[in-house]
């Protein structure tokens, strides 16, 4: 989370989310346990079965109301829980009240157990959506792979039309990566990505979002008003980087990137917006490393940093 919004998501976050979610499944059964002791032993049932909102007062609704800042499938996913989770407690308390008056029917009864079951599939659904997006992120790094790149930047597209922002691609490269292997060995090189990914995504904003390219290749999407404002972020998060030498061994091993910055132009692939980021990443290489080169659509280039 940067500055009150979130950037896009990595390994860890996925795996808490889905650990927060088996918490509060956990936690619901345990309410359904307590309709289940009433009808079985009888008692007084407390507000958590009866009360008139008691889908907002069991466990549950709390892991609901921590959902935010989610694309549009999630939006649609998490809905339908929360759709059948209401509906859950609606006809749970339409059965306690049968089960208090000694009037249940088995037609009351199996109207609970279908919202029940149609409550676990809508779960089972938003999981299965949290397994795949897992498989979209690198094991390395924590950081999206390509496919995800590819599919958020159609969802990225429509956001900047709505907001009538310009989309901007950052393509960068780890200098000299190789030497890094070969003087410190691979596992040391891994080290080095798994550090220079973690500092990258600390270094995003809201509305950036980093991924891993392939390699030692990093793709940033951003959002700006106009070239100016772009550019500082490129300069910005290679900046960001060359400040923070990562610590190996007790030694510091200084490691910067080399960026090539491209607008996104409209209804342009995102194949053709990398290509140009790609040359003016290479212009930088050429031109010593540790630099930031804008890439206009016309192929001029200009050192940023």
């Amino acid at each position: 989370m940067v500055n009150g919004c979130k950037t896009n998501t990595n390994i860890n976050e996925i795996d808490r989310a889905l650990g927060e979610l088996n918490l509060a499944i956990k936690n619901h059964y345990e309410w359904a346990g307590k309709l289940l002791r009433l009808e079985l032993l009888g008692g007084e049932p407390d507000d958590d079965l009866i009360h008139i909102e008691s889908h907002k007062r069991c466990h549950f609704s709390y892991w609901l109301a921590a959902q935010a800042e989610m694309d549009d499938l999630q939006v649609e996913l998490i809905s339908e829980i929360n759709r059948w989770h209401e509906i859950v407690h609606h006809q749970a308390r339409l059965l306690i009240n049968a089960i208090i008056a000694s009037t249940v029917t088995s037609e009351l009864l199996d109207d609970y157990l279908k919202a029940q079951q149609e409550f676990i599939q809508a779960i089972d659904s938003y999981k299965v959506y949290l397994f795949s997006l897992r498989n979209l992120h690198d094991t390395l790094t924590g950081l999206p792979l390509r496919q995800m790149l590819y599919s958020d930047f159609a969802l990225r597209r429509q956001r900047c039309r709505r907001e009538d922002k310009q989309r901007w691609l950052l393509m960068m490269d780890i200098d000299r990566f190789k030497r890094i292997n070969d003087t410190w060995g691979h596992n040391a090189g891994d080290e080095v990505l798994r550090s220079v990914a973690l500092t990258l995504k600390a270094g995003t904003r809201c509305k950036e979002g980093i991924y891993r390219f392939g390699g030692e290749e990093f793709v940033m999407l951003l959002e700006a008003d106009n070239e100016r404002e772009a550019a500082r972020a490129g300069a910005r998060i290679c900046r960001y980087l060359e400040q923070r030498p990562i610590k190996r061994d007790g030694e510091e091993i200084q490691v910067t990137v080399t960026g090539g910055l491209t607008p996104i132009l409209e209804d342009e692939s995102l194949h053709e917006a990398i290509g140009r980021a790609d040359k003016a990443m290479y212009f930088g290489k050429t031109a010593g490393r540790n630099r930031c080169i804008v890439t206009g659509p016309k192929g001029e280039f200009i050192n940023v940093s």
